[in-house]
């Protein structure tokens, strides 16, 4: 045996997520997603929150083990999500401060109904098409 043969990962077998494991990963986003919507307030971050559900699942999917490492992907993703929301809400708020217009904005108000759920009308799913 040679000892200083070395292994390289790009020569070790590949084992692709079988068809179940695709379907496990895509429930498990829709339960993942469904909680982190169900805790944020703010609606405009849903479609924010969407899209960050199905890039972690891309990113997990190309892994051997893409349901042990979609939540955590996700949750660093929805973090990094709500980060740069709240970025914008402070840069919006001091902009609005110095803004002579400022009075004159309107805030948009949505509703939230089943109508309106990005899981239920399957404008979140991955993977896209």
């Amino acid at each position: 045996m040679n000892v200083n043969a070395q292994i390289h990962y790009r020569d070790l077998p590949v084992s692709r997520p079988s068809g179940r494991t695709h379907s496990q990963l895509h429930q498990l986003k829709r339960k993942l997603l469904r909680v982190a919507l169900e805790e944020t307030p703010e609606t405009e971050l849903f479609k924010r929150l969407c899209g960050a559900a199905n890039q972690a699942a891309e990113l997990a999917w190309a892994t051997s083990n893409p349901l042990l490492v979609y939540p955590s992907l996700f949750d660093e993703m929805v973090t990094a999500v709500r980060e740069r929301f709240q970025q914008e809400q402070i840069s919006d708020a001091q902009s609005s401060r110095t803004s002579p217009d400022a009075d004159l904005r309107f805030e948009g108000v949505h509703s939230i109904s089943h109508v309106s759920d990005p899981i239920s009308t399957g404008r979140c799913l991955w993977p896209p098409d």
